[in-house]
């Protein structure tokens, strides 16, 4: 059993859909990134971080976050080198100089990321299929068998097929058309189900 994050091409990407907090201003902006937990990997859009705006940081939700609210990144996308200027080239790190956007999800709130993980004993290669044609297939299949997102300690979100019982519980669901990043990659649409 390891959690394994989706391979992807470059960073997160995100849609934002239906979400509340664009409309409703629960929004978090002033709040910088933990330096410990950012000390090595930056921070993606599509990330879902556990806010301290006691000592103003974000952090991963790992052990010792859980008294703190959960928000979604949707930090704007800063691409100031002109050879990359795709969505998936921006992250952002603690030596940036920028603070992330995030957003209080809600029940109901839609959106599509490809900031995914899995656990390997859930999803697994088989000798025709990568894990990614595996993880594909099990999405296209969510009609009979739901997929459900939970929050992991890495502050991506962990697909499973077993609902969580507690914590933020997203449903994967299909929008209109092939569920797609606007780059062609897999990504995945969640509808908020559970706080």
């Amino acid at each position: 059993m390891a959690i394994t994050r989706l391979q992807i091409d470059g960073y997160g990407q995100l849609e934002l859909n239906q979400v509340a907090f664009r409309r409703d201003g629960r929004i978090e902006a002033q709040c910088k990134l933990d330096e410990t937990d950012f000390a090595s990997i930056p921070c993606e859009n599509g990330m879902i971080l556990a806010v301290d705006n006691v000592n103003k940081v974000v952090k991963l939700p790992a052990s010792g976050t859980e008294d703190y609210p959960l928000a979604l990144v949707y930090t704007t996308e800063h691409l100031y080198d002109e050879r990359a200027i795709r969505l998936s080239d921006f992250k952002l790190t603690i030596n940036d100089g920028f603070y992330p956007r995030l957003g209080y999800l809600s029940i109901g709130d839609k959106f599509m990321t490809n900031t995914i993980c899995y656990d390997s004993s859930d999803f697994a290669a088989t000798s025709t299929k990568t894990v990614e044609e595996v993880i594909a297939d099990a999405y296209a299949d969510i009609k009979t068998t739901p997929l459900y997102g939970q929050v992991d300690a890495s502050g991506v979100i962990q697909i499973t097929d077993t609902k969580p019982q507690s914590g933020l519980t997203l449903l994967a669901i299909n929008g209109p058309g092939v569920n797609t990043m606007p780059d062609g990659q897999l990504g995945f649409k969640f509808q908020v189900i559970g706080l």
